[in-house]
């Protein structure tokens, strides 16, 4: 029978000096510009992203909970354990020497947050460093509690990938929406398909594709464009919304079915300019700034903008979404709606006329009256 995600219980569980455990660099909550920097550049992001400080509290008081181990792989696994499986690795006396081996180094790929606060508690010259001033100071016995920490090693990263996705997918502690895509993509770089992590992840909602499509959006428009796509990155729970409404999809060139997508290349080149405005509208660019304001702009305006030519042109032009959704519905229906609007406010002026107020008033009739009269005279209507 094949390996599956948990098979070979149990994994070796090992105390290791925090000196040999590395923190991961393709961690997928790492801003996009952190990841693959320095272990100090990534300490720095945990601290100032994630709130690191508050867990540092909580260690200097209670030290490192045995409970919650850390989860690693080595950094350079020898070839010769390479292609091996899990249940061979388990009797290996050469494995079970290396990773033993107190010069060994893992990468730690659950538990960075606890790791980086382990780093910076340990290492007063890395806080002056960061101008870290706030930081508790951790007494000798807790210092030599947290030195070593417990780890749960395994031999390679697409075998704790599975574990990632229960964990932060579909489990209690859920990563932020582009981490969760991120995961996706690591997974799918790792050789899995789409229908293998939903069922990995016991994802029953199709969410795993969702976020993948509107990954590889980003990825797209970065390609071809060279466009910054931070706040599409910060905003992603934006582009989910957007890839689900109807009129976007036209737009871009979407299949209607998510499951018909191709998404490796969702786009069609002769779609790529349009990519490009919708993330110009959603998000903004250089001088620009985006023409919603909130996600239900989205759904209420952008889509239904984007289902008509007319208005489409003329949110290009004036990159106003309030104008271009009044010309969703077409000419003649914004004609009507204007000209309810001033009946139904001319009708609530009359009420308050009276003779110490015309006076105020008269040029503003006047010009309302000439307006009047060429709509007659233009459309030859006699009243």
């Amino acid at each position: 029978m094949a390996d599956f995600a948990g098979t070979g219980r149990k994994r070796p569980l090992l105390n290791i000096n925090s000196e040999n455990l590395l923190l991961d660099p393709e961690n997928p909550r790492l801003p996009q510009d952190v990841q693959g920097k320095s272990q100090k550049d990534i300490i720095y992001a945990l601290y100032k992203f994630f709130d690191t400080e508050e867990l540092a509290y909580s260690m200097t008081e209670n030290g490192y909970f045995d409970e919650e181990p850390l989860v690693a792989i080595p950094e350079e696994l020898p070839q010769q354990f390479s292609e091996l499986s899990y249940e061979e690795l388990k009797t290996n006396l050469d494995y079970k020497n290396f990773i033993e081996d107190e010069s060994t180094k893992f990468i730690v790929l659950e538990g960075n947050r606890r790791l980086s606060t382990i780093k910076l508690l340990l290492d007063s010259s890395l806080r002056s460093e960061f101008k870290i001033r706030t930081f508790p100071e951790a007494e000798q016995h807790i210092i030599d509690d947290i030195k070593s920490v417990p780890v749960i090693i395994y031999p390679k990263r697409s075998e704790v990938l599975p574990y990632l996705g229960v964990r932060h997918i579909s489990g209690i502690k859920k990563w932020e929406p582009y981490a969760k895509a991120r995961y996706v993509a690591n997974m799918v770089n790792e050789g899995f398909t789409i229908d293998d992590i939903q069922k990995q992840v016991g994802d029953r909602s199709n969410s795993a594709r969702k976020i993948y499509l509107s990954y590889q959006l980003i990825e797209t428009v970065k390609d071809e464009f060279d466009i910054n796509t931070s706040k599409a990155e910060n905003l992603f729970s934006y582009l989910l919304l957007a890839t689900g409404q109807g009129g976007v999809k036209e737009f871009i060139g979407l299949d209607k079915k998510l499951q018909n997508v191709d998404l490796e290349n969702p786009i069609p080149r002769d779609k790529l300019n349009n990519l490009k405005d919708l993330f110009s509208w959603m998000f903004g660019e250089p001088g620009k700034l985006p023409v919603i304001n909130e996600s239900r702009d989205i759904t209420a305006k952008l889509a239904p903008v984007l289902k008509k030519e007319h208005a489409i042109q003329i949110l290009r032009e004036t990159r106003n979404l309030d104008d271009a959704y009044d010309m969703s519905d077409g000419e003649d229906e914004l004609l009507r709606k204007n000209l309810l609007k001033v009946n139904r406010l001319l009708s609530i002026s009359l009420g308050l006329f009276n003779n110490s107020n015309k006076d105020f008033v008269i040029d503003d009739i006047v010009k309302l009256k000439e307006t009047v009269d060429k709509i007659l005279l233009i459309n030859k209507i006699n009243l």
